[in-house]
């Protein structure tokens, strides 16, 4: 059972299953909006509800290991290659890297197998979800005067027209800085991202700047905090302009689930946490 109620002007909606209880905000005020996320909202928190209900298999760490390596991931295959090599490092040591981004990196890729176990109803009897240190979030955003320097006074012209393109898509530098004619399909982009392959939309502007980019990772970054150097743009990276792009639609009313799907984002709770500090934030002169 589900139901659509409004607290505070905001819409939420709330579904129960079996005597379990989930609700969650639409961040809408829009009943419109409401009523279309409506659909898909519930069925994320029905398979919630019933994952928490299903029979599930006590299983070691090492034995989930391989079923979740062979599960149909959609990783590219420096991933995968990734993946087993975290995981088969940490079954034979039972120990994580001195170094913290390192650790880090490990307690993500583990906390992954035991969700996923989670999801597939098993339940790990010998290790428990590591807790990941939390530095403070990156709330840089670019105000319209620097975005009209990135996308006009750039050199040289076609990688100020990759800026442009990345600002009118919010797509990731590894999702377009190698694009060709082949990844348009239906008048949008489809590309290798972080969490398989997505669909990246492309608005009127975005599909005027579109041609083939070929950048490596390492000339995006050089050059933009180059050229944000020359033009007095400080504390720069590439990725604000991502940000800018998604906290440009946030402002502009959209919501926060539609904002996670254009962003591509793994769920809703990925962009919770990236954009949640930056809305507290008051940056009063940042108007599109």
């Amino acid at each position: 059972m589900a139901s659509l109620y409004q607290k505070k002007g905001i819409y939420y909606l709330s579904v129960s299953f079996d005597g379990k209880r989930r609700t969650q905000s639409l961040q809408t005020k829009d009943i419109k909006v409401a009523k279309k996320l409506r659909q898909l909202v519930e069925f994320e928190l029905l398979k919630e509800l019933h994952g928490l209900n299903k029979k599930q298999k006590q299983i070691t760490f090492k034995d989930l290991i391989p079923l979740y390596l062979k599960a149909d991931h959609d990783w590219s295959k420096k991933t995968r290659e990734h993946s087993r090599y975290v995981l088969k490092s940490y079954a034979n040591s039972r120990q994580l890297p001195e170094n913290k981004a390192s650790a880090d990196t490990f307690k993500r890729r583990l906390n992954a197998v035991i969700n996923w176990g989670i999801k597939n109803g098993y339940v790990c009897i010998d290790l428990q979800k590591f807790a990941l240190s939390s530095p403070p979030a990156r709330i840089r955003v670019f105000t319209p005067e620097e975005m009209t320097i990135i996308i006009h006074d750039f050199e040289p012209a076609h990688f100020r027209r990759f800026c442009e393109f990345a600002y009118n898509t919010g797509g990731r530098s590894g999702e377009i800085r190698n694009v060709k004619a082949g990844n348009l399909k239906d008048g949008n982009l489809l590309v290798k991202g972080k969490t398989g392959h997505r669909t990246i939309v492309l608005n009127q502007r975005a599909r005027q700047l579109f041609e083939w980019f070929d950048y490596t990772k390492e000339y995006v970054s050089h050059r933009f905090k180059k050229e944000c150097r020359k033009h007095g743009i400080k504390n720069a990276r590439f990725h604000d302009i991502r940000r800018t792009f998604g906290y440009r639609l946030i402002l502009n009313g959209m919501s926060i689930y539609q904002v996670s799907k254009l962003l591509g984002h793994s769920s809703v709770t990925t962009t919770e946490r990236h954009y949640a500090p930056l809305m507290a934030t008051e940056i009063e002169e940042f108007v599109l």
